[in-house]
């Protein structure tokens, strides 16, 4: 008779079950080198990252991308405590990611709560442990991968990791897909029967699986416009007659959604929006794929249900009274308030200089901070996850890790990080770990040498500037150092040259561009109000 397997190795046989190709992580002394070594006979990658919060980034956006589950692991204590933000993430932004820490620690030494401090911003927390260990871990991934999708926190010690086990348990059966509410489908035929000019808003649930589809057909169907969160970036190609730009919640889109009688919702999260009072009087119908966060003003008609039924529930419609003409003008209305002015390189020259080098099919990843609003606004995106950004939580630190991702999940995909300066020394050392990897990325550091969200927020407050601007960083002989090509450009320097060498060049690559940021103000009063 065979031995039985070690705990360690019923985990990731099961991660490999659910299509796992990669672990993320920074071992401690304890279970993770159980797991290294399970996964090392499996055939699962184990990626060694600088950080334990580019860690949980890369596993989060790979779970995202991949529709299975991410999996970072991390030592006890500090290890665990240093992956809060990426779990944050995967929280706020419903991914489905398992995050196996060692522990809970075997002395006072680096020992905490850390089922406690994980429970605000995970799905759910469990102690793996032999007995049952296989309904455990099928259980955990179930969870997390039971829409809303989140992450789910794990503590394993090396003393369990390395038992065998003998009573593996029964995994819980698969909770059934719900199926849209018939009376809920008439409802909402009616309301989109009764309106002549409907607007959709399309969130993070429209990119996955027959989704995209679904709302391209609803919205060919009703031939309305239709606004994209900044997570459903590409969902509808930006290209498509129909879309417009952008919704945050803010006043750029609100030319666009005063002209309309109904508002209706697809796959929309209502952590995607900005803090702020809802604008509009407008009756709501709420389609979604699984019952999440409320929204700030009650809805008119809510359908729950896979998208791509409800919308096949919902057909046919007939399209409405919004002339093809009066779409295009709000899109051209919406662009132009975000057009942003200065002198040489500007964040919007850069990222039109950058969607135009740009092989086909290329990933951004954008980080927080002013230059997304040039970003979401001046990159043409055709495909779901096409973009991709922290929007629920918002974080600095995401776009160098979510591009390290992208290249080892979708390796013949390209992809390019765009990152302020701020957010780039928050994770600098990843560098290293793309070049490990050989990940051809492009990174483009639009360098202002500030934190200039929150300069211009001080600003416009008339506060004194204070702690929001940093000394010049020459992020390119950094890059150097660190083993990637790299390239400074100044505010005279020709941009295009150097796009074109970096997307070439098949190893990663920086581009460190020094741009006027005198332009900001204007462009965020125009965005927000």
């Amino acid at each position: 008779m065979p031995n039985p397997p070690s705990l360690a190795e019923v985990i990731i046989d099961s991660l490999a079950g659910h299509g796992v190709r990669r672990l993320f992580g920074i071992p401690g002394g304890g279970s993770s080198l159980a797991l290294m070594e399970a996964a090392g006979k499996t055939g699962i990658d184990v990626v060694l990252t600088r950080t334990e919060t580019a860690a949980a980034f890369m596993a989060a956006v790979t779970a995202e991308i991949s529709a299975t589950p991410g999996v970072v692991f991390t030592g006890v204590g500090p290890g665990a405590a240093s992956a809060i933000n990426g779990v944050a993430y995967a929280h706020l932004e419903r991914a489905p990611l398992l995050h196996i820490t060692d522990g809970p620690a075997s002395s006072l030494h680096q020992a905490f709560d850390q089922q406690a401090l994980f429970a605000p911003v995970t799905r759910a927390q469990a102690r793996l442990r032999p007995e049952g260990g296989r309904a455990a871990i099928e259980a955990a991934i179930g969870r997390a991968m039971t829409r809303p999708w989140g992450p789910v926190h794990l503590e394993l010690t090396a003393t369990d990791a390395n038992i065998p086990v003998t009573d593996p348990g029964d995994p819980p059966p698969a909770p059934p897909a719900p199926e849209p509410d018939a009376e809920a489908l008439d409802q909402a035929r009616r309301l989109l029967a009764a309106s002549e000019r409907p607007v959709l808003i399309a969130g993070l649930e429209a990119r996955h699986g027959d989704a995209p589809a679904a709302l391209c057909r609803l919205a060919e169907a009703l031939a309305c416009p239709v606004l994209l969160t900044y997570k459903a970036k590409g969902t509808l190609p930006d290209s498509h007659p129909g879309t417009v730009g952008m919704f945050t919640g803010a006043a750029a889109e609100a030319d666009c959604i005063a002209a309309a009688d109904l508002i209706v919702l697809f796959g929309f999260d209502p952590v995607e929006m900005i803090p702020g009072k809802w604008r509009y009087e407008t009756p709501i119908l709420d389609l979604r794929a699984a019952p999440t966060a409320e929204l700030p003003v009650p809805h008119r008609c809510r359908v729950v249900g896979p998208l791509a039924d409800v919308v096949q529930g919902l057909m046919p419609v007939s399209a409405t009274a919004w002339p093809a003409s009066g779409i295009a003008d709000l899109r051209d209305v919406m662009r132009s308030r975000l057009n942003i002015r200065g002198v040489g390189h500007t964040p919007q020259t850069v990222v039109e200089a950058a969607s135009q080098a740009a092989p086909a099919g290329c990933r951004v990843t954008i980080d927080a901070g002013a230059h997304m609003f040039s970003a979401f606004a001046f990159w043409d995106a055709g495909l779901p996850f096409g973009v991709l950004k922290s929007n629920g939580l918002s974080t600095m630190g995401f776009a160098l890790p979510a591009a390290i991702a992208s290249a080892l999940q979708e390796p013949d995909r390209p992809v390019v990080a765009i990152t302020g300066d701020g957010g780039l020394m928050m994770c600098l050392a990843e560098l290293t770990t793309a070049v490990e990897r050989g990940c051809a990325i492009v990174v483009l550091v639009v360098n202002d040498g500030a934190l200039s969200l929150i300069d211009v927020k001080q600003q416009r407050q008339q506060l004194k500037s204070l702690a929001t601007r940093y000394p010049a960083v020459d992020f390119a002989a950094a890059a150097r150092a660190l083993g990637c090509r790299a390239w400074r450009v100044g505010n005279g320097d020709a941009l295009a040259p150097v796009l074109a060498d970096a997307f070439a060049s098949g190893h990663p690559a920086l581009i460190d561009v020094v741009v006027d940021a005198g332009g900001y103000g204007d462009q965020l009063a125009a965005l927000r109000g």
